[in-house]
């Protein structure tokens, strides 16, 4: 019997997952998603919200198998059109429910802070009441927004015209599409550029299950940030380093991470790396940027107070942060030996020394990255900010997948992008809309083993036929 085609397989698996959403994702009891016939029933029941948690995994393993099935023969060689699958595995996830986290729920509260005249610097979607705020995550109802202008003020601009929480969060993840078209655009010429195979790198990244599922399922402003940074180096390399500059502010003011892509601008101003030249094409590219990220908060109206807020999603004890495991260590060892003082301590003393880590790191690829490994620079700052820095979300790793695709990856890095990607789709579920489930938690673990177990074999065999490179060209 002769399988479907990897197109129809992801498409498959993204049907399912759009299905099984109605039932695991959090959603306003006012929306049209609660009040639906047969998957409302399912939710008010443990047995059903299983039911649905078991289809979501299904689905997802159905849509990393058919990008794993075409990974392989795009290093193999063989050509494959990536768009026409992108479009197909991305199209059924556009209307629903926000997969894995209630962040855009957040989203679309603070813009509706910003449309009434609150400070969303100051105050947490707590400040307001009604439908808006009915599936916002209780831990960050009094907390302020940690985002920049540009996420706010275009919420903010809708929420003056409809405050259904829908509809607002159909509009963030409408940011997140143009995020990935920007990385669509801009990954082929990056790749091109550092004489990476475009269409491996663009299968890589944009038909990566775990951008489409993190990045467009659950409308993560993070996609856009990622897609302004990429247009910011892709412009570099035309010659146009002063835009790229401006695009690096405008993406820092989604997200601060995105303006770590100067050190790629930085690289195209002074491809020779000497240290002068690099550090003042550092400072010309950094100040370009950081005037534009002012310029955007005051234009906006929203300011700079979101620098403040910066450490609100520290709140959250990822695992996926070095320092975290490091800093909970200590202070689990302190609290033991009755240091209870040193012990509440440890963590914030922890994080700062992996913030330091993490800047001395970056200033380090700053200064010393080439022009042909300025994109591995980049990557692997954005990885020292995620595992040092005061948290990390399992989307989070996203943001280097980009630039690390361009870099000439060799074997390992290959499959280590590969195997993370998978990991991170697949055990997605296992996100904060289960915190404090135990039952549901147990058993998506053990679906998410059993899909790994069956996925993960198939990582040897990834690897390119030939070197996957082509001529260089002038950019």
């Amino acid at each position: 019997m002769r399988l479907p085609s990897p197109l129809v397989r992801g498409a498959v698996g993204a049907c399912v997952v759009a299905a099984a959403s109605l039932v695991t994702s959090v959603v306003p009891e006012s929306s049209w998603v609660a009040s639906l016939p047969i998957t409302s029933e399912l939710r008010a029941t443990l047995p059903g919200r299983m039911t649905g948690l078991t289809f979501m995994v299904a689905g997802l393993g159905l849509m990393v198998w058919a990008w794993l099935s075409v990974g392989r023969d795009v290093l193999a060689g063989v050509r494959h059109r990536i768009t026409p699958l992108v479009i197909a595995w991305s199209a059924p996830l556009l209307l629903t429910p926000p997969l894995f986290s209630r962040d855009a729920w957040s989203y679309a509260a603070q813009g509706a802070l910003v449309a009434k005249g609150f400070d969303p610097y100051a105050v947490g979607p707590g400040a307001l009441s009604g439908h808006i705020v009915e599936a916002v995550d209780p831990m960050w109802m009094a907390t302020p927004a940690p985002y920049g202008p540009v996420p706010l003020a275009y919420g903010g601009a809708l929420a003056r015209l409809t405050l259904d929480p829908y509809l607002l969060m159909l509009a963030h993840r409408a940011l997140a599409l143009l995020g990935i078209v920007l990385i669509a655009w801009a990954v082929p010429r990056l790749a091109t550029a550092c004489r990476v195979d475009p269409t491996i790198a663009t299968w890589l990244v944009v038909a990566n299950p775990a951008l489409i599922t993190h990045g467009l399922g659950a409308a993560h402003n993070d996609v856009l940030m990622l897609g302004i940074a990429c247009s910011a180096f892709a412009v570099a390399l035309t010659g146009h380093w002063g835009t790229a500059a401006v695009l690096a502010g405008a993406a820092a003011a989604v997200k601060l991470p995105g303006g770590l892509v100067v050190i790629a601008i930085a690289a195209v101003m002074s491809p020779l790396a000497r240290p002068r030249l690099r550090l003042a094409s550092l400072a010309i590219a950094g100040v370009v940027a950081v005037v534009t990220l002012a310029t955007i908060g005051e234009l906006t109206g929203v300011g700079s107070g979101w620098l403040s807020a910066l450490g609100v999603p520290g709140l959250v004890r990822s695992p996926l942060s070095i320092a975290n495991l490091i800093g909970l260590g200590a202070a689990a060892l302190l609290s033991w030996l009755g240091e209870n003082t040193a012990a509440k301590q440890a963590l914030q003393l922890v994080r700062l020394v992996g913030m330091l880590t993490a800047l001395a790191l970056i200033a380090a690829l700053g200064l010393r990255s080439s022009i042909h490994n300025a994109a591995r620079a980049v990557g692997f700052a954005l990885l020292a900010v995620i595992l040092l820095g005061p948290t990390a979300h399992d989307w989070y790793f996203v943001w280097s997948l980009p630039f690390l695709a361009v870099a000439r990856p060799g074997r390992r890095l290959t499959t280590a992008l590969v195997g993370t990607s998978t990991i991170l789709t697949i055990a997605a579920p296992l996100n904060s809309s289960l915190r404090g489930a135990l039952i549901p938690t147990l058993v998506t673990t053990s679906l998410v083993l059993v899909v790994l177990a069956t996925l993960l074999p198939n990582l040897p065999t990834l690897q390119p036929a030939r070197p996957a490179r082509v001529p260089a060209t002038t950019v």
